[in-house]
């Protein structure tokens, strides 16, 4: 029997969990030519840059209103206003979003009373700038990146006339994934639309002379055109999804809040969603890509089942890759979020009642609190983010690195988790670290014995 366990220490010992500003930045990504602003101090802007540009390896631009002692006191409006018109006047942006932050949201800082004063002084700028409320003190990452899609969702949009489009709201995921969702996509001939595609923007090529902007991301009037597709899918239950729901209220274009397709189960419920709305048959490329990640498993399952795991990261990731490793016959034991989610503690209990599991649930937990457990209880592997490979290298276990960020290794953000391939990529990562695991072993009896 699975068990939930609710952490009781106040604060995080070595968190899961970036800021929430980095969330509407990497969103902000996904959208041609837009930039972000942090209305915070300098600090706000210079970790979301250095964490996002270890993990995808490209220049990332964001602009701050430089917040300091006597701002703080008095308030950043005038800050702010200077920042907008900086930014517009130096780099032509198509569109600019203010994040808040722990310090402006403090102070008490209203960013959208700013923008419309902003607005009002310089009635010439005509371009979208969104307020999204990102203080890290509320939720993690996840929580800005939700937040900006919701905000994009109500400005943006306009009602005229069906385009037979599909939106996609992938998550939080690598420029890999969104790749392999649209190669999905095109193999059903779908026309899909993904908010947002940061695909090209955060993994793009070198070209000279370079660009203004990278190339790639949606474009304003893709953005503009979503309110008239034949539905939304969302690929983001824990703490998203909403913006899926906003289109559903406000537009009437259905929702579809779907797990992540990290797996077969999950896989298949994406493509079985896509071909409702569409009426788009199952292609033979699909088909076939499906029984070779099936011919994965069962090559491996004789290394794999058995096998203990940890994982941890984000929540709609962690649930993906734990009905992944039951799907190859392993045992997750310990499962864990940085997220405050009602909803992850209940499917995943859900998860184990299917498979008659028993592992530990921890939900709002850090990695201090997955050490601990392994400490006192091993696994054979673990699985999530670069931020556990000091656990990995003290408990001698091997690191299978997924999610953010990955910062230690190179080209993670290039590959895909998601899907069939992503599959047959995680089983034969997982395998081999299995494989090399158990090598090390018998290599170290041997020189015992000697």
């Amino acid at each position: 029997m699975s068990t939930v366990v609710k952490q009781e220490r106040a604060v995080s010992i070595n968190p899961l969990r970036a800021c929430a500003p980095i969330g509407a930045m990497l969103a902000t990504f996904g959208v041609h030519g837009a930039l972000t602003i942090n209305h915070g101090s300098q600090g706000c802007a210079t970790y979301p840059r250095h964490q996002m540009a270890r993990h995808f390896r490209e220049p990332v631009e964001v602009a701050t209103s430089s917040l300091t002692e006597s701002t703080t006191i008095y308030g950043g409006r005038e800050n702010l206003l200077a920042a907008i018109k900086n930014v517009y006047e130096r780099f032509n942006p198509t569109m600019i979003t203010v994040c808040s932050t722990c310090l402006s949201e403090t102070i008490g800082d209203d960013i959208p009373a700013f923008i419309d004063e902003f607005k009002g002084l310089n009635p010439e700028i005509d371009i979208p700038i969104l307020a999204v409320k990102s203080p890290s003190y509320v939720g993690t990452h996840i929580t800005g990146f939700d937040n900006f899609l919701k905000e994009l969702a109500l400005a943006l949009p306009r009602k005229t006339r069906p385009n037979k489009r599909v939106n996609i709201i992938p998550g939080w995921v690598n420029p890999g994934d969104i790749r392999e969702i649209k190669e999905i996509l095109s193999e059903m001939q779908i026309d899909g639309l993904v908010l947002t595609d940061y695909s090209d923007t955060l993994d793009g090529g070198l070209y000279s002379p370079r660009p203004h902007f990278p190339k790639g991301g949606i474009s304003l009037d893709e953005i503009k055109d979503s309110a008239n597709a034949l539905g939304t899918i969302a690929l983001q239950k824990h703490v998203g999804g909403e913006a899926a729901r906003v289109y559903k209220r406000r537009y009437g274009v259905p929702a579809h809040v779907l797990p992540m397709p990290i797996g077969m189960a999950n896989t298949d419920r994406f493509i079985k969603t896509l071909s409702e709305i569409t009426g788009k048959p199952v292609s033979a490329e699909l088909q076939s890509a499906r029984a070779r990640m099936l011919d994965a498993i069962v090559d491996t399952h004789m290394i794999t089942t058995g096998a203990k795991v940890a994982i941890y990261g984000d929540p709609d990731l962690v649930e993906g890759l734990v009905r992944l490793v039951v799907e190859m016959g392993m045992e997750p034991k310990y499962v864990a979020t940085a997220t405050d989610s009602k909803t992850w503690p209940t499917d995943l209990m859900a998860l184990s009642e299917e498979f008659g599991l028993e592992m530990e649930i921890m939900p709002k937990t850090d990695l201090y609190a997955i050490h601990k457990k392994m400490k006192a209880n091993p696994v054979d592997l673990l699985i999530g983010h670069s931020k556990g490979k000091y656990i990995a290298d003290e408990e001698k276990v091997p690191l299978i690195r997924a999610g953010f960020p990955v910062e230690d290794r190179y080209g993670y953000h290039r590959r895909s988790v998601v899907g069939y391939k992503g599959g047959v990529y995680l089983v034969d990562k997982i395998t081999n670290a299995l494989l090399a695991k158990k090598g090390a072993l018998i290599s170290n009896t041997l020189l015992e014995i000697k």
